[in-house]
């Protein structure tokens, strides 16, 4: 279940969860505050939900070959279930991720030394 149907099919399981759940919020009085956006958001879900799913990216990871899907199609990259290994997004496709890129590029908490100038 990958792409928008998956999307959609999440979004219909979440609707009468949020719709039950922001109901019984308002019964309480203050609880209204959260509970109406709770209400709409659950009666949106259905037709949200498939917009998440449309950003979703699935391929095969170039370092081991596993099958990957990633949620996050805006990430500059991510780790490998497989083999742990550092992918990055690139145009909408999975490239291998080297130690020789810039720091911003692999999203490492590394920093380079800068020598003071005189």
């Amino acid at each position: 279940m990958a792409g928008a149907f998956g999307g959609f099919f999440l979004g219909t399981l979440v609707a009468p969860m949020m719709i039950i759940v922001g109901t019984m919020l308002c019964l309480t009085g203050l609880g209204a505050f959260a509970g109406v956006p709770m209400i709409i958001v659950g009666i949106l879900a259905p037709l949200l939900g498939p917009q998440f799913g449309y950003g979703m990216l699935k391929g095969k990871c170039p370092w081991c070959g596993a099958t990957i899907r990633s949620g996050m199609a805006h990430a500059k990259g991510f780790y490998c279930h497989a083999c742990s290994n550092r992918i990055l997004i690139r145009d909408r496709k999975f490239i291998r991720a080297t130690e020789s890129g810039p720091p911003e590029l692999e999203g490492s908490s590394k920093t380079a030394a800068v020598a003071p100038t005189t």
